[in-house]
C-alpha cells in the first residue's frame, strides 16, 4: 500500500472515482493500471486544528494498515473524513472500512 501524494491524483480519484458514503468517512476509489494500492487521506480543516485533524488521520491510516490484506488490488484511493469523524473512536473509523472492504469483496 502506497500513498497518494500529488493534488492531481486527489482531484482525479474524487472526479472519476466511485463513491461511498459511510458514517464517518466517504470513500472514492478509481482502478488503475500501474497493479498497486494506493491511499490518499483528506481531512478537512473544518474537522478542527491541526492536532485534531492529525489524529484523526492516524486513525484512518491504522484502520486501513490493519485491513490491507482485504483492499482491493490496483486502485486509488481517496478516504476523506465526514464531520462526524472528530467524536469517533478508532472503533467506529475501522468499522466503517471493514464495512466498505466486506462490500466491495462481495461485488
Amino acid at each position: 500500500m502506497e500513498s497518494l501524494r500529488k493534488s492531481r491524483d486527489f482531484r482525479k480519484v474524487i472526479e472519476s472515482g466511485d463513491r461511498t458514503v459511510l458514517e464517518t468517512i466517504t470513500i472514492f476509489i478509481l482502478p488503475n493500471q500501474e497493479g498497486r494500492t494506493r491511499v490518499g487521506i483528506s481531512v478537512s480543516r473544518k474537522s478542527g486544528g491541526s492536532v485534531k485533524r492529525n489524529k484523526i488521520k492516524r486513525r484512518i491510516r491504522e484502520a486501513t494498515r490493519r485491513n490491507a490484506e482485504r483492499m482491493p488490488r490496483s486502485a486509488d484511493m481517496v478516504i476523506m473524513a465526514r464531520r462526524g469523524a472528530s467524536e469517533a473512536t478508532y472503533e467506529d473509523i475501522e468499522k466503517d472500512i471493514r464495512k466498505y472492504f466486506d462490500h466491495v469483496e462481495r461485488r
